[in-house]
């Protein structure tokens, strides 16, 4: 019974995934193609600033550059579109839940999955276009990338789940979380400078950020030999597993409120 009811709750989740994609992809003249391509070139300005403004902080002797810049921009970029869009994801969805077994939570965890198979598809466009280039293996443990990577989202999904519930009970939250997420962090995650160039007196405070061991962890899987002083795995899971924890009790206590909002 347990297990029928999990099945179910996935397929629920895969098929709102699959409804936000028919609606983002009826939205551009693209069409599906236009998913991958808008946020294949807003990666892409960034990684060229970077590339052409200066050299320092990047690992060329570990990892393409082209493909270090990749796994933090596309990294980063994935977060803030699913804790982002756990702010919203509720009302964008709210038809859905006159469903008796969909709730405010399966609409979220689908905008979080299709975001997630989105990002994943291109950094694994920049891992096959590094292979090309150097026609060698560009990655030392997929396993251990996959890993990190899916952390990374249900890092962002803890994030977001929180934020949502306290932004409506205090609104301003939820304004200062997308500041927070787009600008603070942006400069605070490792994207520009590996953790190794960054110097000691502000190394610590770097260290505090989740997100950039997240980062930091998902480039060493490219190469082993990657310096990451500091960083942690663990730091890294345990302050996933707090923050969803702690998203879906206060979720579980607040739902009322998300669907009277919604009535």
């Amino acid at each position: 019974m347990i297990i029928q009811k999990i099945l179910l709750q996935i397929r629920i989740v895969n098929a709102i995934a699959q409804r936000d994609m028919r609606l983002r992809s009826s939205k551009g003249p693209m069409g599906i193609a236009g998913m991958f391509v808008e946020p294949l070139v807003f990666i892409s300005t960034f990684m060229a600033f970077r590339l052409f403004g200066t050299q320092g902080g990047l690992q060329p002797d570990y990892i393409n550059p082209v493909l270090w810049l990749a796994i933090g921009f596309v990294g980063f970029f994935m977060f803030s579109e699913v804790a982002i869009k756990a702010l919203t994801g509720v009302k964008k969805n709210a038809k859905l839940t006159y469903f008796s077994r969909i709730r405010p939570i399966d609409s979220l965890l689908g905008s979080a999955l299709l975001d997630t198979q989105v990002f994943a598809v291109l950094l694994l466009a920049f891992v096959f276009g590094s292979y090309l280039y150097e026609w060698k293996p560009v990655v030392q443990e997929p396993g251990l990338a996959i890993f990190y990577f899916l952390m990374l989202s249900l890092l962002a999904f803890g994030v977001g789940l929180v934020t949502l519930i306290v932004g409506h009970r205090l609104p301003f939250v939820a304004s200062l979380a997308r500041v927070l997420v787009r600008r603070l962090l942006l400069f605070t995650s490792c994207i520009f400078f590996g953790i190794s160039a960054i110097p000691n007196i502000f190394r610590g405070w770097i260290l505090w950020n989740p997100l950039a061991h997240g980062i930091e962890l998902l480039r060493h899987s490219f190469n082993s030999d990657y310096p990451i002083p500091g960083v942690s795995a663990a730091y890294l899971i345990w302050s996933t597993v707090f923050l969803i924890g702690i998203g879906f009790f206060i979720y579980d206590n607040n739902e009322s409120l998300l669907l009277s909002d919604e009535d």
